[in-house]
């Protein structure tokens, strides 16, 4: 009697050892598997870098002027040709004007805030 429950008893004892074994086996693989996933995961962002950075070159203004003015470039500047003049109707015009005048009332309707300014507004000069 005394061995059969010797015998069950370790038998427990191994089932609880071969699971906890299990546990930590799959602890260290998730692991590996989140130290993966973060590596993958900075690639992609300097990847991203990468790729905005080349984009931003590509549509940067110094990129299309050079592009623009080789030699055996397609492009070319836009002339008087490829400007098109359109007829605008009067009531298009009077809301433009209408439009124009939104910023002078603006400035009609606080007079006040002109005396809390500390200096002259800054204007640009031209060079002559």
């Amino acid at each position: 009697m005394q061995l059969c429950k010797f015998f069950k008893f370790m038998g427990i004892v191994v089932i609880l050892a071969l699971a906890y074994i299990h546990m930590r086996m799959q602890i260290v693989d998730l692991a590996y598997r989140g130290n993966a996933k973060e590596q993958e995961i900075r690639s992609l962002v300097e990847k991203n870098g990468d790729a905005t950075y080349k984009i931003l070159m590509l549509k940067s203004v110094n990129h299309i002027g050079v592009t623009m003015l080789k030699e055996n470039s397609d492009m070319q500047f836009a002339d008087a040709d490829d400007v098109v003049q359109i007829v605008a109707s009067e009531e298009m015009l009077a809301q433009d004007k209408s439009l124009d005048q939104g910023p002078r009332l603006a400035k009609q309707v606080n007079p006040l805030f002109s005396l809390l300014s500390l200096g002259i507004e800054a204007q640009a000069k031209t060079a002559e």
